[in-house]
């Protein structure tokens, strides 16, 4: 049986030189993952390439992307991406993560920024600040909860001019709120009666 791979977008310029990336999840027995081939420290080689003459080619002078799983079979591991320059440069961008979604989208815009002449500096910026915008949105829900729970319990104190500088989704979400929390049920003094005559 042929193995299911993660789908990767890969642009013109670069070659795969080694790939067992797997879309599986790990089989996990006595402390150990079983389906290793998928969950070692070889897991993905690409290469930018060039064309000469009459072949495409090694391009000695671009970039490498390495993937693998550390430490090795071990079930609380880690997918390390690292993109390494050309020889002649030694810093090297290196990316963490267990889940392999978050692995694909960094590894398309390694692809992405480079294509589009960014330098080392700012490519490892932009996936640093890229990550944390990850971690940020994905507490995003229980931050939300907690500024409704603080609303509810200071609610007296509470005004419209402060829920505008909230986060848009709170901002909305304590807005519902508020329309739909019970009014009391007061006549104004100046409404008119239900034969449609005023109070005097």
């Amino acid at each position: 049986m042929q193995p299911k791979l993660v789908r990767l977008n890969i642009p013109s310029g670069w070659a795969i030189t080694h790939n067992s990336f797997g879309d599986e999840d790990p089989l996990i027995q006595d402390g150990r993952i079983l389906n290793q081939q998928f969950y070692n420290e070889n897991l993905l080689v690409i290469q930018s390439i060039e064309f000469k003459e009459t072949d495409w080619i090694i391009n000695q002078n671009g970039y490498t992307l390495k993937l693998g799983w550390y430490p090795h079979e071990y079930p609380n591991g880690y997918y390390r991406l690292q993109l390494l320059p050309a020889n002649s440069e030694p810093e090297v961008i290196e990316f963490q993560s267990q889940a392999r979604e978050k692995i694909r989208q960094v590894i398309e815009q390694f692809f992405d920024l480079i294509s589009r002449g960014v330098d080392l500096e700012e490519i490892k910026w932009t996936i640093e600040q890229n990550d944390k915008t990850f971690e940020k949105n994905s507490r995003l829900g229980s931050g939300i909860r907690k500024k409704i729970q603080d609303y509810n319990r200071y609610r007296n104190r509470f005004y419209y001019g402060q829920l505008y500088s909230l986060y848009p989704p709170i901002y909305y979400e304590l807005t519902n709120i508020v329309y739909r929390s019970a009014k009391e049920n007061k006549i104004a003094y100046n409404m008119p009666r239900p034969d449609n005559s005023h109070r005097a």
